[in-house]
């Protein structure tokens, strides 16, 4: 999907309601601008949340067992550090 949009007087740029739908993007959520060479990567900003139901997610494919959701729960707060310094 590739759609165009022009910057305006402030630098600002509407994301096209089925970007936004499609990643789930609301009023107030933040996303994050990354370069890559010579692009500009535009995606989500992940919560520490996030990354443990990923990752907790990648392990529970790869061992074929559930995991422990007290381990989830002990890595929310600390992911959730980690993440909010980046």
């Amino acid at each position: 999907m590739v759609r165009t949009r022009t910057v305006g007087k402030k630098g600002q740029v509407t994301i096209p309601k089925e970007i936004r739908e499609k990643f789930g993007l609301k009023e107030g959520e933040k996303v994050v601008f990354e370069i890559r060479g010579d692009e500009i990567i535009l995606r989500p900003e992940k919560s520490g949340r996030d990354y443990v139901e990923e990752l907790t997610s990648i392990i529970e494919k790869k061992l074929e067992a559930p995991e422990p959701a007290e381990l989830k729960r002990l890595y929310y707060g600390q992911i959730e550090k980690r993440v909010s310094g980046l």
